[in-house]
């Protein structure tokens, strides 16, 4: 992924997580893995992290360990966006921007 690729990986956690809450499922784990954003899982734990911290998501249990300052992660299967996320999503002008660099790349390539 590209330098500024933190707000874009949070814009597609949240849209697949508002997604899934609209149609009224559980996200598939795989839809918000590691290889699916090509990071490593240290990288994805620190964002879920800071999306739980600042109150975008829910349902998760994060520790961070002694020593090596990753994360553990429990219940990942019952992550859900919360208003919060919701909102972010809706409002941030760093997130329409993303928003519509998506939406151009998907235009180009098809099944994104």
């Amino acid at each position: 992924m590209a330098k500024d690729d933190f707000f874009k990986i949070v814009y597609a956690l949240l849209t697949e997580l508002y997604a899934c809450k609209k149609e009224g499922c559980k996200v598939n784990p795989q839809d918000i893995s590691p290889e699916r954003f090509g990071i490593n899982e240290g990288y994805l734990l620190d964002i879920l992290a800071e999306l739980l911290n600042e109150g975008y998501i829910k349902g998760i249990l994060m520790r961070k360990t002694k020593g090596t300052g990753s994360y553990c992660v429990g219940g990942l299967e019952d992550i859900d966006i919360t208003m919060k996320g919701i909102e972010y999503l809706q409002d941030n002008s760093m997130m329409n921007k993303v928003r519509n660099i998506l939406q151009e790349l998907k235009n180009l390539i098809p099944g994104i």
